[in-house]
């Protein structure tokens, strides 16, 4: 047992004193693949964005001609009715009686004229009682045709074909004259969209402009829209500026009082640099940090963002236009990390 001892002590011994076997050389890490798009520099519009609410181009408080009880409401709120269809009456019993009234009087003075015609004829009567017959004859027309004018206009009808929109009144209910009875939107006319626009944005804007309008009723459905009044004069209450915007092609489910959210694009074309969105990192306060394609390898920079279009950033400083930034793969990369462009015919180039 004692010489097994010292011989496993002089084999340790032996193996300590010889010289360490160098290390194998480490494996150069393969590159990692990435993909890269070329920094462009892209026309586009800044829109203004708004929120506005549906509405047809004419809507009118229909009323009453003459004053009085109201008879009989003939529609519904909501309904869509047709040109001519009878939508209110009132009680009749007091305007017919002055249309009789009317009719009298205008008998009356006819025959007034008629018997006066003939008196001076005969020599009977002067000239100025003729001309007083004459002139009661054609006052009593006036007054007939009042009151037929009264009697058509006791009821409201539906100038176009349109939707009740409200009901202002109920039967029965005591209504002046003018007095709005009923809300009409007219189905005939356009549909429009008015917003408010601040001032800031409101000189941006001209008409004709062109609009997307999108409303929750129609998910992931756009409507082409173009300006079609712009405000010069500012709500007193609000400080903004009302614009109307005519939808192109209205859908036949359109209904009065539908928020609509609109993005109005202006004229003006601004040009800047962008890149994809999925190229930035650690992006905040208008900065973020991407990686440059540069011969194989990736360079991080950071840089300065403005406005976001889309699925792109606008770059306001920091890159400089035909640069390739990394989009797939960044968020793997780490400074000078080599990297393979899979979608570079020559990977190679800067």
């Amino acid at each position: 047992m004692r010489n097994l001892t010292a011989s496993f002590a002089f084999f340790l011994l032996v193996l300590t004193g010889c010289d360490p076997q160098p290390e194998k050389a480490t494996a150069t890490d393969k590159p990692i693949n990435v993909r890269v798009q070329a920094v462009d520099l892209l026309a586009y519009k800044i829109p203004v964005r708004v929120t506005g609410r549906l509405s047809t181009s004419t809507e009118m408080k229909l009323s009453f001609k003459t004053g009085g009880i109201v008879k009989q409401l003939k529609a519904r709120e909501g309904e869509t009715v047709k040109r001519g269809d009878v939508l209110a009456l009132l009680d009749l019993s007091e305007i017919q009686a002055q249309v009789i009234q009317a009719g009298i009087g205008l008998d009356k003075a006819q025959r007034d004229l008629t018997r006066a015609g003939n008196l001076y004829r005969d020599s009977v009567a002067t000239l100025e009682q003729y001309q007083n017959a004459e002139s009661a004859y054609e006052l009593a027309k006036a007054q007939k045709r009042i009151a037929d004018f009264n009697l058509e206009y006791s009821q409201i009808r539906a100038p176009t074909n349109g939707k009740i929109l409200k009901l202002l009144v109920e039967a029965s209910e005591m209504i002046a004259p003018g007095f709005p009875a009923i809300l009409f939107a007219s189905t005939e006319n356009d549909w429009v969209v008015r917003v408010s626009v601040t001032d800031k944005d409101i000189v941006k804007l001209a008409l004709g402009n062109s609009a997307i309008v999108g409303m929750d009723p129609f998910p992931g459905t756009e409507f082409k829209a173009l300006v079609n009044e712009l405000g010069t004069v500012a709500d007193p209450v609000t400080g903004t500026y009302e614009a109307e915007l005519v939808i192109v092609h209205p859908h036949s489910e359109f209904r009065t009082g539908f928020i609509s959210r609109v993005d109005i694009y202006p004229r003006k074309l601004h040009r800047s640099l962008v890149v994809p969105i999925e190229a930035l990192l650690d992006a905040s306060d208008n900065t973020a940090h991407v990686f440059i394609y540069d011969r194989g390898k990736a360079s991080r920079r950071r840089i300065r963002t403005g406005t976001i279009l889309n699925d792109q950033v606008v770059v306001m400083d920091g890159i400089s236009e035909g640069e390739l930034v990394i989009t797939d793969g960044a968020k793997y990369l780490s400074d000078n990390t080599g990297v393979n462009a899979v979608n570079l015919k020559d990977p190679s180039q800067p």
